[in-house]
């Protein structure tokens, strides 16, 4: 009854629009969209949003619910739907010139995916740029990505598990991933934390969504990406409207080689 009662207030909660932490401005022009991953905040973008002529496009990086300088509600799932609302809410106030580009990066691409499938005929062109796509129990797999993809998901439940250690080496945590933003775990974003790993991609549906979409898709990932499972990408290169670009000597943060490549691809005509 409690759960049951939960998912109605959850439904009937008033949502605040996200943070727009940069907005280049010009409603004439074609519009990008950017979507941060899980513990991080629209910095990450920066390396993106220095290499667009903002004179060509007008470019939007959002702070993503329970992060940076968004609403933090405590009563929230931060499920991919969750964020998808709060996204679409902030989108439609923003009143952005239609279809647009949307892009997301690790935990953005998640969300990006699962917008572009509920509203495809506002999107142009989904960017997926480090997507952690894990199917969890699927047979179909080979042994090796059931492994991979099964020692992810205990790291990370054991992560989401253990706020001290969390929040105490999140920056060891960093490093030793060679992540240069993102995973900036604190007592402010902790909840937030917690629950968009455990409800947002622990618990995820991205590969069939991807497989729905009736958009462009297009990936974009590094050959040391830290996230990866292969064989889930792989697969999805057979699909006809996604295309994969694999980048050698890249890991999974958007800086260098790996901004250079989305830049050109976000802007291509």
């Amino acid at each position: 009854m409690f759960k049951i009662f939960k998912k109605i207030i959850n439904k009937l909660r008033p949502l605040k629009p996200l943070y727009v932490a940069y907005d280049s401005g010009g409603n004439d022009k074609p519009t990008i969209i950017l979507l941060h991953g899980i513990a991080a905040t629209s910095s990450t973008w920066e390396p993106i949003i220095n290499g667009i002529n903002v004179n060509d496009y007008r470019v939007i990086a959002l702070d993503l619910l329970g992060f940076g300088l968004s609403p933090k509600p405590i009563d929230c799932e931060y499920s991919v739907n969750d964020h998808v609302a709060y996204v679409r809410k902030t989108i439609k106030k923003l009143k952005i010139r239609k279809p647009y580009r949307i892009v997301g990066h690790s935990m953005g691409s998640i969300i990006a995916a699962k917008y572009c499938l509920y509203y495809p005929s506002e999107i142009e062109t989904a960017f997926l740029l480090s997507p952690p796509i894990y199917i969890s129990g699927d047979e179909t797999q080979t042994a090796i990505a059931r492994r991979q993809t099964d020692f992810f998901l205990i790291v990370y439940n054991f992560i989401a598990q253990k706020k001290n250690f969390t929040i105490t080496y999140s920056q060891h945590l960093r490093n030793l991933l060679r992540l240069k933003s993102g995973m900036e775990v604190n007592e402010e974003n902790w909840n937030s934390f917690r629950l968009s790993l455990n409800n947002t991609i622990i618990h995820q549906d991205t590969y069939q969504d991807i497989v729905m979409i009736k958009k462009p898709v297009k990936i974009i990932y590094g050959s040391m990406d830290e996230f990866l499972v292969q064989e889930s990408i792989n697969n999805l290169v057979k699909l006809n409207h996604v295309t994969v670009t694999r980048l050698l000597a890249t890991d999974h943060s958007v800086t260098g080689r790996f901004a250079k490549e989305a830049i050109a691809q976000i802007t291509a005509n």
